[in-house]
């Protein structure tokens, strides 16, 4: 079990490089107290990326389901979470 658990929560450790007013925008942001350090502002970025691309293939499917006639009318919380499951799924087939 403890093998486990370490092996979920080890973290691995990389090197980037900053142009330098990125640097200084990335102190500021943790001097002002919005994030506790440059690796919780680093993890921040990457899980908004990954989010933000997600929805952003959705909203382009839908659309795409706009323009093709294949509107659907969505008349419940079962209905939307439904719609969006199906786009979800479409996604991760076609990458």
């Amino acid at each position: 079990m403890y093998a486990l658990c370490y092996y979920l929560y080890m973290n691995n450790t990389i090197n980037i490089s900053l142009p330098a007013q990125l640097k200084i925008q990335a102190d500021q942001a943790i001097n002002d107290g919005h994030f506790a350090s440059f690796s919780d502002l680093v993890r921040t970025g990457i899980r908004k990326l990954l989010n933000n691309d997600r929805y952003e293939q959705m909203w382009q499917q839908a659309k795409t389901d706009h323009v093709n006639n294949d509107t659907k009318v969505l008349q419940n919380k079962e209905d939307i979470n439904k719609y969006f499951n199906e786009i979800a799924s479409n996604t991760k087939k076609s990458k």
